[in-house]
């Protein structure tokens, strides 16, 4: 079971490496890089409000979409952020 502090440690890791991908990221489609936005937003709006376990729900949601894009190359990132993902290429 989680505690408070390992949830912050967590939710704190995780919000930095969003940040840095989100400033780079390339989206190869319009609508789903409307859709994958909506959630950081969100995401953000949580974390900034302290309802920190919204926000690390959203987190996990946005780190499976992105693992699911970047698999199909619908995203693409920089070549130094590729260690936090589960990268298999679906051919």
């Amino acid at each position: 079971m989680i505690n408070e502090r390992e949830l912050m440690f967590y939710l704190h890791r995780e919000y930095e490496k969003l940040r840095k991908i989100f400033v780079d990221i390339k989206f190869l489609d319009k609508k789903i890089e409307e859709f994958v936005l909506s959630y950081y937003k969100d995401f953000l709006y949580f974390y900034d409000k302290k309802d920190y376990v919204k926000a690390f729900e959203l987190e996990n949601y946005i780190w499976g979409m992105l693992d699911i894009l970047i698999n199909l190359k619908l995203i693409e990132v920089k070549e130094e952020y590729k260690k936090w993902f589960k990268i298999f290429y679906i051919d």
